[in-house]
């Protein structure tokens, strides 16, 4: 998408998906929310949004996918012990899936085969299935879906009416229609950066692990379980 003056910086708009996740997530655990889980549901696709916008721009995918896969390796034990109580191989977190995500965007990106296409959407979402992520094949699907209008004039209608259709198709028919909120902020995002700064870059992917570490530890308190082994 073309850069353009006012609105929101690509910071602004990780604020909001990292403040909309938080909530999301002492929704689901803290202070079980129906209400918390919905405002929840708009961080997802924001992120999506703005990793489809970095396999387009990155002059460094490796350095991307690296950073992704960092963030992989140190958020799966806080997320294992936060949802599952526990180091589990049933379940991995929703870096996961946006790694795969990230493959296969960059395949679309540098192919203009539908075939080579379908087949990375495919082959993506079979994996997250596979590897049971946090939002499985659907949130390959929706970062799928980015990619796709991402250059289309229509695209923000057509993402109002395709995650509700993915949500329809996949059976997440419950607080995931809620998805087309992210539409609001995403309308208001200004293609710029407000800040070069490295430190706040691995900020915004530390958030993740740090968060779920936080809340765990909350937790652990609420149940009069703290300290407790790992193991």
């Amino acid at each position: 998408m073309k850069t353009q003056s006012g609105g929101l910086s690509q910071e602004g708009l990780k604020l909001i998906a990292c403040a909309s996740m938080l909530l999301d997530h002492i929704g689901a655990t803290i202070l079980p929310s129906t209400v918390l889980r919905i405002i929840g549901r708009i961080a997802f696709p924001i992120y999506c949004f703005l990793l489809v916008e970095g396999v387009h721009h990155t002059r460094h995918p490796g350095r991307y996918a690296l950073r992704l896969a960092m963030g992989m390796v140190l958020s799966e034990l806080p997320f294992d012990m936060l949802f599952y109580g526990g180091w589990t191989w049933d379940h991995q977190s929703v870096m996961v899936t946006l790694l795969l995500a990230f493959g296969m965007a960059l395949v679309m990106k540098n192919t203009k085969s539908p075939l080579l296409k379908l087949l990375a959407v495919a082959a993506a979402a079979v994996l997250a299935e596979l590897l049971r992520t946090d939002y499985a094949g659907f949130g390959t699907l929706v970062a799928a879906l980015f990619v796709l209008v991402r250059d289309s004039a229509f695209r923000l209608p057509l993402l109002a009416l395709g995650l509700p259709a993915l949500a329809l198709l996949t059976g997440q028919m419950d607080v995931e229609l809620f998805y087309v909120g992210a539409l609001i902020p995403i309308a208001f995002y200004s293609g710029r950066k407000a800040t070069a700064s490295p430190a706040v870059q691995w900020a915004f992917y530390l958030f993740y692990p740090a968060h779920l570490t936080v809340l765990w530890g909350i937790m652990q308190l609420m149940m009069g379980l703290w300290p407790i082994s790992l193991l």
